[in-house]
């Protein structure tokens, strides 16, 4: 799991924090998002705009940096006709007077195009040139496609100046004031989840929709909507760019389009006043959650042992047994195995006082007790969501390393304390909940990505290799999965009943509110499809506030639970291992990286099994 925040669930006006570009590697050491276009030949595509251009159409160009298929050009036009505004109701107006101080990010705000190293600029257009010179110039550039950031006459003129035509972008995607309106209808309604859609409106047709990405709502803040939806239109205009670098010929043959972000439902008369009405009352309702449940985001581990196991069509966790980390630590993101015997659970361990997550064991033993058997990954930085698997007689971990930009391989030095670096199997992004699955003769790397400084709840991408090593190519689908409602992996994926079972997230009403079981239908180097089948979420069971990550193997179940348990459940004892303390040959000298020369980053850490255990008195039930 993510290091918390300090903010309540829920709490929209904490948007989530932007994943930092990765600016300072090479784009060759990135791994690549996408496969590469069939044709070799790259997309040219030149931006026809004034001396400004919003921020995130600046980040767009940060984006194709790292994107070889992309081959983008500014042509920066002194005295070019101002976008478009559509005129907003008074009351939305108001609404966003209002909300002006949450405006923090501004993705909306404008920049200057010289203001960009990123940015390549085309030479030779004349300030104050009549329109057919600027058509002639631009043509001169060979471009497959015109993006136009501007209004009057000029989309029609610079039509016919490329392949694919001029695209003009709508002032929904310019103007603060249109976007919030395009977006508002889901925070109206206190729905839980927002489409972001970006399509392409004809004089003489009906829009086709291009590329859509399913986020969480802002419910708090009408303002901090538009902001997240717009921290990831750099990876959607990316993706709508895709088809045609792949010559896909579905797109209607046209010589001028407008390029808008699509109304997320109507909003009807008074939609400001009515935004604002719910806006306060959620807030209301969060301040009030702080104050009443102060314990709601202490996590916990729910135990199942015995059959019949979890039905994932029609998911229900009973009455398990409580498990909780003692002291002020608590433990989350469970894998558990089997090992000669042993049953394993590998959990992050989050430590309030150091402020990061840390890779800790613990054994299940046969009397209902748990032995704790200690610390076996630590780093300066927060790690989390521990995957072990075994491969041809040796035991391999894959850890979440979301603040260095990676997912790490490690392979057993000595099973299970004790690890050593092998490599990284994702460099360069903001990637979370790292999730291996070996199917045939592939292995596939299930991984949530922040693409362009996005949430990282709402893309998963997918990846590709002959062994668990790598090297993993992206797969051709990328991103499989757009949707906060069900695309971060939330564990291993099993088999059950003939059907393979991928556990993801619902992060749409709030950060580990449920887990979704969804079926997976077809998954191949080259193909990839699932559905939903059920929702676990211990609201109506156990009274929790939402659950995140789920494992399982024959006999035992595993589920991490937030917020303040039942006071009926049964409570498993703790059995303590007194640790040894860390050699020289566990912890590096001056925390130097030990992943240093193979791309990586990490401290690596083992604690001694051959010290002396006690038991503890049994666990006091949280609250």
């Amino acid at each position: 799991m993510n290091a918390p925040t300090g903010t309540a669930p829920g709490d929209a006006l904490a948007a989530p924090r932007p994943a930092l570009m990765p600016e300072h590697m090479p784009a060759s050491k990135r791994t690549p998002l996408y496969a590469a276009p069939h044709d070799s030949a790259r997309l040219r595509v030149a931006l026809v705009v004034a001396q400004e251009m919003p921020v995130w159409l600046r980040d767009f160009f940060d984006l194709a940096a790292v994107n070889p298929w992309l081959d983008l050009v500014v042509l920066p036009v002194a005295g070019q006709p101002a976008p478009a505004r559509s005129s907003i109701p008074a009351d939305l107006r108001a609404l966003l007077w209002y909300e002006r101080r949450y405006a923090i990010a501004g993705r909306l705000a404008p920049v200057g195009v010289h203001d960009h190293d990123a940015i390549e600029l085309a030479e030779g257009i004349a300030a104050g040139a009549e329109l057919p010179a600027l058509c002639m110039a631009v043509a001169a550039l060979r471009p497959d496609l015109i993006l136009l950031l501007g209004g009057g006459r000029w989309a029609d003129a610079m039509g016919s100046c490329a392949a694919h035509g001029c695209w003009q972008l709508d002032p929904t995607l310019s103007d603060a004031g249109c976007a919030t309106q395009a977006l508002l209808a889901p925070v109206m309604r206190g729905e839980v989840a927002t489409a972001v859609t970006l399509e392409l409106q004809y004089p003489d047709r009906a829009p086709t929709v291009l590329v859509t990405s399913g986020g969480s709502t802002c419910r708090a803040s009408a303002v901090a909507q538009r902001e997240r939806a717009f921290r990831k239109m750099p990876a959607l205009l990316m993706r709508a760019l895709r088809p045609l670098a792949d010559r896909d010929t579905s797109l209607p043959e046209t010589r001028n389009a407008r390029l808008r972000l699509a109304v997320a439902g109507p909003a009807g008369f008074g939609a400001g006043l009515r935004t604002l009405a719910r806006t306060l009352a959620f807030r209301a309702a969060a301040r009030w959650r702080r104050r009443s449940q102060p314990c709601e985001t202490a996590w916990h581990l729910l135990v199942r042992q015995g059959p019949p196991p979890i039905d994932p069509a029609a998911p229900r966790i009973g009455r398990p047994a409580l498990l909780s980390a003692p002291g002020e630590c608590f433990w989350a993101d469970p894998c558990v195995i089997e090992d000669a015997g042993r049953r394993l659970i590998f959990v992050e361990q989050w430590e309030g006082d150091d402020g990061k997550g840390i890779i800790a064991c613990l054994e299940v033993m046969p009397d209902n007790r748990v032995k704790r058997l200690g610390n076996v990954l630590e780093h300066a930085t927060h790690l989390s969501y521990p995957q072990p698997f075994q491969w041809e007689g040796q035991w391999y971990l894959t850890v979440e390393s979301g603040h260095e930009r990676c997912a790490s391989l490690y392979r057993a030095a000595a099973f299970p304390m004790q690890w050593e670096p092998v490599c990284n199997l994702i460099e360069g992004w903001n990637c979370v909940d790292p999730t291996l699955y070996h199917h045939g003769e592939h292995w596939y790397l299930f991984a949530n990505v922040a693409e362009s400084g996005g949430s990282t709840w709402d893309e998963l991408f997918l990846f590709v290799a002959d062994g668990p090593a790598g090297p993993f190519r992206p797969h051709p689908a990328n991103p499989i999965v757009s949707d906060a409602r069900r695309a971060r992996p939330a564990g291993r994926l099993f088999q059950r009943d003939g059907r393979l079972i991928r556990p993801a997230q619902d992060c749409a009403p709030c950060y580990g509110s449920a887990v979704v079981f969804n079926d997976v239908l077809e998954l191949s180097p080259t193909r990839y499809h699932e559905r939903p089948l059920g929702r676990l979420d211990n609201h109506g069971e156990l009274g929790m506030d939402g659950c995140h990550t789920y494992s399982q193997i024959e006999g035992v179940e595993v589920l991490d639970a937030r917020g303040t348990p039942s006071q009926d459940l049964p409570a498993m004892t703790v059995v303590e291992c007194e640790a040894a303390p860390l050699t020289d040959k566990t912890r590096l000298p001056g925390g130097r990286n030990p992943l240093a020369g193979w791309g990586g980053t990490g401290v690596l850490s083992g604690q001694a099994l051959n010290a002396g255990c006690h038991v503890d008195a049994t666990q006091p039930r949280p609250g």
